[in-house]
């Protein structure tokens, strides 16, 4: 028995902006962790917003990414 599958639709704006702020949600959670390590590990609160930028691109890049490549942005 062959199984019909729907023809793909492209996202709507919606989906669109619901997958931005997911990555940026996402970007956003990396960022507090990587902080919070970082202080206290005993690293200066320079040093924690620095990783915590850098961790903030990066998940958020690669949420991004995926997203990108599942369709859905």
């Amino acid at each position: 028995m062959a199984v019909n599958n729907p023809p793909a639709q492209d996202p709507t704006t919606t989906e669109k902006v619901m997958a931005i702020i997911i990555a940026i949600l996402c970007g956003v959670v990396a960022a507090l962790v990587a902080y919070m390590l970082i202080r206290h590990l005993g690293g200066t609160a320079l040093v924690g917003v620095g990783c915590s930028g850098g961790s903030f691109a990066t998940t958020m890049g690669i949420v991004a990414y995926i997203e990108k490549e599942l369709g859905v942005l």
